[in-house]
């Protein structure tokens, strides 16, 4: 039974992902829907301010508002006749109404409308209050009861002007402009395909921009959980280490002492064999038992400037005879006789060990094991280990490097873990590329000594 509830992680990626993809649509959409309605009524107030002004002007010098004061004269009529016949012949203009206090068509390009009273219209209502007022839409199908002698266009722009008296202190009446400004449209059309675009590409930049960030925060706090979580099981290993060592280690020593004097008597054949048997299992709880204390104990180290190849073979002298007696045929091609490296020479000593002790436990049978190095680009030296063993299954190859992951039945897995370390604390990298029967191969990258790389740098 479960004691505790584990709180499932919260994927910061993928909520981000969705949410400030639907935030920033949402406000995208917003807002150049708010600036093409600001852009299309502030071109059509412009044109209708023009309009009004010109009309107004007009209306004083012929003093048309005598006509809506009953001054119905012949003169008076024909001027007030003439004057928005001229109107109604202005470019893109398709009809022209006049409208009395009552709300009544007094006069109309279209004679039909003439003595008709098209009601509710809000717009003709705030016009006789004195605004000017501006309308747009589409036509086709009536919007308004005066819309009903309407032709079919695909927009439309209603104005509707206040005519005042001389002093304006007082409206008399209201015309009303019906236009279908082909020229006018086209521009807010323009207008509004690059607010739209500017919208989609800004929205566009700023997702991208924010999840870049946002992803490289999300791995920079992975990485440091996962560092956190390795100081976490580095402090439980130092004090059960700590623990082990002192507790372990004087009897470990005397039972593989009197293994050893087991193996120099004249005992049965059997009893050699548990005494071999328990020298090896000794020799191998003491190395992991080393490999414990190594990982959990890491310091800074002192770094010197060594030749690899000449570290490389006092490493492999003392596992010669180790390697022959599993069959392993070793065979070295070093290609860089006089690269050297800054290194902590003990700890850099035990990769590499733990590294062949791998290889020769994947090769149960026997096998070659080649290892070989080269200098590359960017004053790097290149090691590879390469095994002809039973290879590593695609599924553990990301687990490999994680401390206390093991696919053996014998470890405690922190040796690969504990060669990347050293080989970081080294500036290096390590990788393996392995195929189940193929065998494994380890590469690793080292920086070749400063004080050697500086040298060359030197001309004469």
């Amino acid at each position: 039974m479960r004691l505790f509830k584990q709180n499932k992680p919260f994927k910061l990626l993928h909520w981000f992902s969705i949410l400030s993809f639907v935030s920033i649509a949402l406000i995208s959409v917003a807002s150049a829907f708010l600036l093409s309605r600001f852009l299309t009524q502030n071109i059509l107030q412009g044109d209708a301010e023009v309009t009004m002004a010109f009309v107004q002007s007009t209306a004083r010098e012929e003093n048309l508002a005598s006509y809506f004061k009953g001054g119905n004269t012949e003169k008076t009529k024909d001027v007030f006749t003439d004057f928005f016949n001229r109107i109604s012949t202005m470019p893109e203009v398709v009809r022209v109404n006049v409208y009395d206090l009552e709300g009544t068509v007094i006069w109309s390009d279209d004679k039909r409308m003439i003595g008709h009273r098209f009601m509710p219209n809000p717009e003709l209502i705030l016009a006789l209050s004195g605004e000017l007022v501006v309308e747009s839409g589409t036509s086709g199908k009536p919007l308004k009861a005066e819309h009903v002698f309407d032709q079919e266009v695909p927009f439309f722009a209603e104005f509707y002007f206040p005519i005042w008296n001389k002093g304006e202190s007082d409206v008399m009446g209201v015309f009303e402009v019906y236009k279908v400004p082909v020229m006018l449209f086209s521009a807010i059309k323009r207008g509004n395909r690059l607010i739209w675009s500017s919208a989609v590409m800004g929205g566009f930049f700023l997702y991208a921009s924010l999840f870049w960030i946002v992803r490289r925060a999300s791995n920079v706090m992975q990485v440091q959980q996962e560092k956190l979580v390795e100081s976490e099981k580095l402090t439980v290993v130092g004090d059960l280490t700590s623990a082990v060592i002192h507790g372990i280690r004087n009897p470990l020593a005397s039972m593989r002492s009197s293994a050893e004097v087991a193996l120099d008597t004249d005992a049965p054949s059997w009893l050699h064999q548990t005494a071999r048997e328990m020298t090896l299992e000794g020799d191998r709880l003491a190395a992991s038992i080393r490999e414990l204390q190594a990982y959990s104990e890491m310091s800074e180290g002192t770094y010197e400037s060594i030749p690899f190849n000449e570290f490389l073979k006092s490493t492999l002298e003392p596992l010669e005879k180790w390697l022959k007696q599993y069959e392993i045929n070793l065979r070295l091609d070093l290609q860089a006789p006089t690269s050297k490296i800054d290194a902590d020479e003990e700890p850099l000593r035990q990769v590499f060990t733990s590294l062949i002790e791998n290889a020769v436990e994947a090769m149960p049978k026997g096998g070659k094991l080649t290892i070989s190095n080269r200098v590359m680009e960017g004053n790097l030296l290149e090691i590879r280990m390469i095994d002809t063993g039973i290879g590593i299954p695609e599924r553990e190859m990301n687990n490999v490097f994680k401390p206390f992951f093991t696919s053996k039945r014998k470890g405690v897995g922190v040796g690969l873990s504990l060669a990347k370390r050293i080989l970081e604390r080294h500036e290096g990298k390590i990788h393996l590329t392995s195929h189940i029967g193929s065998g494994t191969t380890v590469s690793i990258e080292l920086p070749l000594s400063k004080r050697v790389a500086s040298e060359t740098l030197v001309t004469y």
